[in-house]
């Protein structure tokens, strides 16, 4: 996935999977944008995992935490994002170091839309138990992976998982490459 090239690392994705990805990233950065000033309680929830609370025991200390971190936090998100959605240009080389915030970004996308599809870290174990079935055929894994959608949102649900699982993949393989 990742080429050596002079210099440093091309990303070797094909085109749709990079429009997507950036495509998703750059939503995630105009939420963030519109979110970072915003208080806590007015967060969707399913922001609030990039904005963490950090005295869970302790409301008061939490929102003078919050009050003091939560803006730099959000500028945070956007430049990783940002970066992210540079370094995914096509042909692109970078440097392993960059891989960091590439690495950020497609966490915070991925916590983002875990959270909207309810993902549970038991569905994260299951799923690492399916990785040791991909012995099997492409087809037989695609034929047992397949559901019949009885409604457009039950369509909508499978793509967003698709792109949760492709994201998961791609974040772990970036992962691989950072402690290579």
């Amino acid at each position: 996935m990742f080429e050596e090239v002079d210099g440093g690392l091309r990303l070797g994705i094909d085109d749709h999977s990079r429009e997507v990805v950036v495509h998703l990233l750059r939503e995630l950065r105009d939420e963030v944008a519109t979110t970072k000033d915003a208080p806590h309680v007015d967060l969707p929830a399913h922001m609030k995992r990039l904005f963490p609370a950090a005295y869970h025991a302790d409301e008061r200390r939490n929102e003078e935490y919050r009050r003091l971190t939560h803006t730099d936090l959000g500028d945070s998100h956007i430049a990783a994002i940002d970066d992210a959605i540079d370094l995914l240009s096509p042909g692109r080389v970078f440097r392993p170091a960059e891989l960091e915030r590439l690495v950020r970004a497609l966490n915070a996308m991925r916590l983002v839309l875990g959270t909207l599809l309810d993902v549970s870290e038991g569905d994260a174990e299951d799923a690492s138990s399916d990785d040791a079935d991909s012995d099997a055929p492409d087809d037989e894994r695609d034929n047992a992976s397949n559901h019949e959608s009885d409604s457009e949102g039950d369509d909508t649900v499978a793509m967003q998982r698709e792109v949760y699982d492709y994201l998961g993949w791609l974040l772990h393989t970036c992962l691989d490459r950072l402690r290579a």
